[in-house]
């Protein structure tokens, strides 16, 4: 159970309380980084080395000139590889969708918020496990794979991990408060990745797969750990209510509820503009989920990247992302009257060139260089959400995240299905066609974000969102718990 703990700095103090899920998520998201390109290059060597000699493998994958002799056998492999990562996404993704919507949800409403942190990590744990099993033991089995991805999408995945952080924070948080906190959760997403990726591509060509998966499992140990010693047993404020349903009816109120959200009839435009920023969001995750599918292949087999320079590229990449959140907005935010619409826009225009620079790339220079132009990808959702929170009433926040959160499963198991299949089907013509539609597909939605902005920037000033944000955030620098 979290203990108040104060640590003086001068005159200032700070509350060891004030520290919930933070660690939790940071710990979770760095062993999701770290495992997901490491698993994948686990995929790959497995299955060469069911289909030839492991002497010839680790001649495919470290001599460029061998690889460019024997195309035919490289073109096999990589597509096989990426026929594996799709099953294993669909393990995961079509299992944590009913975990999260049809268990999670009501769990947490009705026995508190502290398992639904807590079993994702476990869900982890056991992937992670499962992972050293199948680097400790290469000449099992291709079909194991798959075991780690359906444990992980029973325990609800990374969509329940995020839904259950983000409830957790919002409900301990006070309405003066609770975009700080809100904000500085997102922000150890991007530091998670930095960190992850960088490390992983170098641990994974200096240790392998067994050291590597060892690490996975102890951040996931460890997040399980402070989360079921530290954090409170938060609960909703009508389990009373809950109480006297059963889980199952629980369920269906959940789900109805959620939907609700969507279909309720609402003044003026606002309807409209909830289920168009919703298909940007899908969008955004489409090719998000996209790229982390076929990045790995890509790049190895177009540009020739290492292990080791594939995580200084996403490292990279992530760590501008959160600099970007946890520096450049807040003081573009204090310093001038942009909305967030517009921000947005931005945002998807970096997103495109970043997609489009590495779609036609020829160079490994250029990927380092759309990495910088495509710092601001963090903006659009960051954005988005927060302009569609303050569309709806604060009853309602849980139901509409709840539904973004279901709607983006499904996204990420179709964006596997499309790209695994678009990927090697244009090997042989244009490898990085992939990345130039996702760069034509965010330009398409800047038009979508522009027409929305145009349709709402009119709003009457009792009715401004973004009064409130200023409103608040000036609250939040006054706040002494900061």
């Amino acid at each position: 159970m979290a203990r108040h703990i104060f640590i003086r700095f001068g005159r200032c103090q700070f509350d060891l309380a004030n520290i919930t899920v933070e660690p939790v998520l940071f710990l979770y998201m760095f062993a999701n980084f770290l495992y997901f390109p490491t698993y994948q290059a686990l995929i790959f060597n497995k299955v060469c080395i069911h289909s030839y000699r492991e002497s010839f493998c680790e001649e495919l994958q470290h001599n460029k000139t061998f690889k460019d002799d024997h195309k035919v056998e490289d073109d096999h492999v990589t597509s096989e590889t990426s026929f594996w990562i799709l099953k294993s996404t669909i393990a995961l993704t079509a299992t944590s969708f009913f975990t999260t919507v049809l268990f999670l949800g009501p769990f947490g409403d009705k026995w508190g918020r502290k398992i639904p942190v807590i079993l994702p990590c476990c869900g982890a744990l056991f992937s992670s496990i499962s992972a050293l099993l199948n680097a400790k033991f290469m000449a099992a089995p291709l079909v194991y794979l798959i075991v780690g991805p359906v444990l992980n999408g029973l325990c609800g995945g990374f969509i329940a991990c995020l839904m259950a952080v983000y409830s957790f924070v919002g409900h301990i948080s006070s309405p003066a408060n609770k975009m700080m906190r809100l904000g500085i959760v997102e922000a150890m997403v991007f530091l998670a990745g930095a960190v992850g990726v960088f490390v992983s591509g170098m641990m994974l060509e200096k240790e392998g797969y067994v050291v590597t998966f060892t690490l996975v499992c102890v951040a996931n140990g460890v997040a399980i750990i402070y989360a079921a010693v530290w954090l409170d047993n938060v609960q909703a404020t009508n389990s009373e209510m809950l109480e006297r349903e059963g889980c199952g009816q629980a369920t269906l109120r959940f789900l109805a509820e959620t939907f609700q959200c969507m279909k309720k009839r609402r003044s003026g435009w606002t309807l409209p503009a909830l289920i168009l920023q919703v298909l940007v969001l899908d969008v955004l995750m489409l090719c998000t989920s996209g790229d982390m599918d076929i990045s790995l292949l890509y790049l190895r087999e177009h540009l020739g990247f290492s292990q080791t320079m594939y995580g200084y590229v996403k490292g990279l990449d992530n760590f501008m992302r959160f600099s970007t959140l946890v520096l450049v907005l807040p003081f573009v935010k204090r310093l001038t009257t942009v909305r967030d619409l517009p921000l947005v826009i931005f945002g998807l225009i970096s997103y495109a060139a970043d997609f489009g620079i590495t779609g036609f790339a020829q160079a490994k220079w250029l990927i380092f260089l759309a990495v910088c132009i495509g710092m601001f990808k963090g903006l659009p959702s960051a954005g988005l959400r927060a302009t569609m929170s303050i569309m709806v009433s604060s009853e309602e926040q849980g139901r509409l995240f709840g539904l973004i959160a279901a709607s983006e499963s499904v996204i990420s198991l179709l964006a596997s299905l499309l790209f695994n299949q678009l990927y090697p089907a244009t090997l042989s013509f244009m490898p990085g066609l992939c990345y130039v539609l996702g760069a034509a597909l965010a330009l398409f939605m800047v038009l979508i974000v522009g027409f929305v902005h145009y349709k709402t920037r009119r709003i009457d000033t009792a009715e401004n969102p973004y009064m409130t944000f200023q409103e608040e955030t000036n609250q939040v620098v006054n706040d002494p718990a900061w």
